[in-house]
């Protein structure tokens, strides 16, 4: 919807359903999220509120699939461009220990070049990958493609270079971070879910996944508001029915997993996110390198700029403070990881289907909700 105007004016016509599952939220903030979740036309989603030791309120709301079933505090969402930072959590914790080079070139993990046609001496780094400023996007050819096994050195030959050079601007590519995923592969020479479990999840305690098959519990639909579709966009049974791939390095198909496949409860993605604000799981020093502002939006969103992995919220009408974290929106679902490092504050939202109306790229729930637990109201 390129109209988000009248978009928003037909949604005050559609029957806001739902009703809280669980909650340990305070009276008044249980009351704000609800009537945020249901002026946003929420099918069902999990919140979690957290600080530097751990969740501090939760709540689950309305269904978690098509058919009615109810969302609950554990339910598992596929977590969509949140898996970016998630992603990029463990490559700082890999660039951390010495086993993986942000700024190395990246050709040398693959038998073709990766540059970009018009800047054939500019090398493409895991930095620039992560930071959308490689020089690749979503072209036709990945659009019609992703998913239907097509090897990356056939995507790469098409249409999957932007119009502007290497470092000259910002472009959100999910091709782009995917490759940063297979990039791990190559480098270390294991699988990449295997890398994400050895490196990532299993240190901090995260039971999370890459494959919605290997998805323990409910795993939730995720439906589009606008317009309704008959059937879940996201069939969590359909993607759970899928072959589960065998586990091996294959950097030539595994580029549409770091992208967007994560799998998780909001609880463990809470986790995630007590991560990367607080030093612990990582450095203070390699988190101040995460959040370093590579490149602005541009004309995308005046209020965003990207670190590695990372979107940096610069907006005093929602924080007087910088928050830091990701957006996810796919299939019609809209989550969201941001925290307050200074304040020690965070939330994590996985939701199943809403409202994805926005001003730029920050969706209209995602900042009602900062707003509301970490931003200015809490300032």
């Amino acid at each position: 919807m390129k109209n988000w105007q009248m978009y928003r004016l037909i949604l005050r016509f559609l029957p806001s359903k739902g009703c809280i599952n669980a909650s340990n939220l305070s009276p008044s903030d249980q009351a704000a999220a609800e009537r945020m979740l249901r002026r946003h036309r929420c099918v069902g989603a999990t919140l979690c509120i957290f600080d530097e030791t751990g969740v501090t309120e939760e709540m689950a709301f309305g269904a978690a699939r098509k058919n009615g079933e109810k969302a609950a505090l554990d339910t598992v969402y596929r977590a969509a461009s949140v898996s970016k930072f998630v992603t990029a959590l463990c490559v700082m914790k890999l660039w951390e220990q010495g086993k993986i080079d942000l700024d190395r070139d990246i050709a040398e993990y693959f038998p073709y070049s990766l540059r970009h046609p018009k800047a054939p001496d500019t090398a493409v780094t895991l930095r620039m990958l992560l930071s959308h400023t490689a020089g690749i996007h979503d072209g036709d050819a990945y659009n019609q493609g992703v998913g239907r096994g097509i090897v990356l050195g056939e995507l790469l030959k098409k249409d999957s270079y932007t119009a502007h050079l290497p470092h000259e601007a910002w472009e959100y590519s999910n091709l782009g971070a995917g490759i940063a995923g297979a990039v791990m592969e190559a480098a270390l020479q294991t699988d990449f879910e295997a890398l994400m479990q050895q490196h990532l999840f299993a240190p901090l305690g995260v039971q999370a996944t890459f494959y919605p098959q290997k998805a323990k519990g409910l795993l939730a639909d995720a439906c589009r508001i606008l317009p309704p579709q008959k059937g879940p966009n996201f069939n969590a049974e359909a993607r759970k029915s899928k072959p589960l791939p065998e586990e091996k390095v294959d950097e030539e198909h595994h580029y549409a997993l770091a992208h967007g496949n994560l799998c998780i409860t909001a609880r463990d993605l809470a986790r995630l996110g007590m991560a990367g604000m607080t030093p612990g799981y990582l450095k203070p020093e390699t988190l101040a390198e995460m959040r370093k502002i590579i490149m602005p939006f541009g004309t995308r969103a005046h209020n965003l700029s990207q670190g590695i992995g990372t979107f940096i919220l610069q907006d005093t009408a929602i924080s007087p403070r910088p928050l830091y974290g990701h957006q996810g929106m796919a299939y019609g679902a809209v989550h969201g990881l941001f925290f307050d490092p200074e304040r020690k504050k965070g939330l994590a939202l996985l939701t199943c289907g809403a409202s994805e109306a926005r001003d730029g790229v920050l969706a209209d729930l995602n900042k009602d909700l900062i707003t509301h637990f970490i931003g200015e109201k809490h300032g």
